[in-house]
Protein backbone atom coordinates (compact mmCIF):
# COMPACT_ATOMS: atom_id res chain seq x y z
CA UNK A 1 0.00 0.00 0.00
CA UNK A 2 1.11 3.33 -0.89
CA UNK A 3 2.40 5.97 1.82
CA UNK A 4 1.14 10.04 1.38
CA UNK A 5 1.80 12.90 3.22
CA UNK A 6 0.00 16.33 2.90
CA UNK A 7 1.81 19.58 3.31
CA UNK A 8 -0.79 21.11 4.85
CA UNK A 9 -0.03 19.55 8.02
CA UNK A 10 2.91 21.00 7.87
CA UNK A 11 1.93 24.26 6.22
CA UNK A 12 -0.89 26.09 6.34
CA UNK A 13 -2.64 26.65 2.93
CA UNK A 14 -0.48 24.23 1.22
CA UNK A 15 -2.41 21.33 -0.17
CA UNK A 16 0.78 19.48 -2.23
CA UNK A 17 -0.02 15.49 -1.14
CA UNK A 18 3.28 13.67 -1.64
CA UNK A 19 2.43 9.69 -2.31
CA UNK A 20 5.06 7.16 -2.79
CA UNK A 21 5.83 2.99 -2.29
CA UNK A 22 8.24 3.92 0.84
CA UNK A 23 8.30 6.01 3.50
CA UNK A 24 11.88 7.36 2.29
CA UNK A 25 10.60 8.07 -1.17
CA UNK A 26 7.63 10.20 0.38
CA UNK A 27 10.34 12.10 2.55
CA UNK A 28 12.86 13.06 -0.39
CA UNK A 29 9.85 14.50 -2.05
CA UNK A 30 8.36 16.56 0.75
CA UNK A 31 12.10 17.70 1.35
CA UNK A 32 12.30 18.68 -2.04
CA UNK A 33 9.01 20.68 -1.96
CA UNK A 34 10.22 22.55 0.89
CA UNK A 35 13.55 23.76 -0.29
CA UNK A 36 11.89 24.53 -4.05
CA UNK A 37 8.48 25.89 -2.77
CA UNK A 38 9.12 27.09 1.12
CA UNK A 39 12.26 28.36 0.42
CA UNK A 40 13.63 25.83 3.12
CA UNK A 41 17.51 25.79 3.16
CA UNK A 42 17.39 23.22 5.32
CA UNK A 43 15.43 20.99 7.23
CA UNK A 44 15.65 20.50 10.61
CA UNK A 45 15.98 17.22 12.45
CA UNK A 46 13.09 18.21 14.56
CA UNK A 47 10.79 18.82 11.50
CA UNK A 48 12.44 15.94 9.56
CA UNK A 49 11.02 13.96 12.78
CA UNK A 50 7.78 15.80 12.71
CA UNK A 51 7.43 14.66 8.75
CA UNK A 52 8.13 11.61 9.20
CA UNK A 53 5.24 10.65 12.09
CA UNK A 54 2.82 12.17 9.58
CA UNK A 55 3.22 9.97 6.79
CA UNK A 56 0.16 7.76 6.57
CA UNK A 57 -0.87 4.72 5.03
CA UNK A 58 -3.17 5.64 1.84
CA UNK A 59 -6.45 4.08 1.67
CA UNK A 60 -7.88 2.40 -1.02
CA UNK A 61 -10.54 4.25 -3.42
CA UNK A 62 -13.94 2.35 -3.35
CA UNK A 63 -14.93 1.07 -6.60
Amino acid sequence: MAKVLNCRELVSGCDVVFRGETEEEVLRQASEHSRTVHNVKEIPKSLRKKMHRLIREEKEKAA
